[in-house]
């Protein structure tokens, strides 16, 4: 068990050491010994773990996409009803994926062409936003907010949603600040035309 928790207290601090190097010097300049470096380890440490900065990065962009889910999905626990937990997911989530971002200024220039690598990622994530989505709709179904929805729909409406809101993480990835623009999709989304 000890060896365990020493694997992840190593994963961990190549990590962090990954993020603030990927910060600084980009996707593309840092290489496997600027990390181990900034890590204080050794390259084979690295190698150990992580194939290559590629993945390290794929990694820490899981990590972080994750975290944004989190905490959309924390924002919601208290409110009352499905609309407002629809739009508050929205809004936390964009808001999340803009902030995460915003700190790879130089990563963010290099893959903002690397659509195979951007879909591969939200990929993964689709699921789990799909799940929670449907969980909203439910929750909207069952007192009659979105008595429009049939209950047979609720997976392809909430991949829907998922999908809408992927491309808005697109849109707001290629710099686009206009949070009225925001409002108003999150709006439509969750109260319809």
């Amino acid at each position: 068990m000890n060896s365990i928790n020493k694997d992840e207290e190593v994963k961990n601090s190549i990590l962090e050491a990954a993020k603030r190097v990927f910060q600084k010097w980009g996707l593309n300049k840092t290489t496997m010994e600027d990390i181990a470096h900034e890590a204080g380890k050794g390259k084979s440490t690295l190698y150990y773990y992580y194939k290559s900065k590629d993945e390290i990065f794929e990694t820490l962009a899981m990590m972080e996409l994750n975290s944004c889910i989190s905490k959309a999905n924390s924002a919601v626990v208290e409110l009352k009803t499905a609309k407002e937990m629809l739009r508050k997911y929205i809004t936390v989530m964009l808001i999340e994926i803009k902030k995460t971002v915003s700190i790879y200024p130089l990563v963010k220039g290099e893959i903002k062409g690397n659509k195979e690598f951007l879909n591969m990622v939200l990929k993964q994530l689709h699921t789990k936003e799909v799940t929670i989505i449907e969980g909203i709709l439910k929750i909207g179904l069952q007192s009659g907010e979105f008595h429009f929805l049939d209950e047979k729909e609720i997976n392809k409406v909430a991949s829907v949603i998922v999908s809408v809101v992927r491309g808005l993480h697109f849109y707001l990835f290629l710099d686009n600040d206009d949070n009225e623009q925001i409002d108003i999709v999150t709006k439509l989304i969750s109260e319809g035309i």
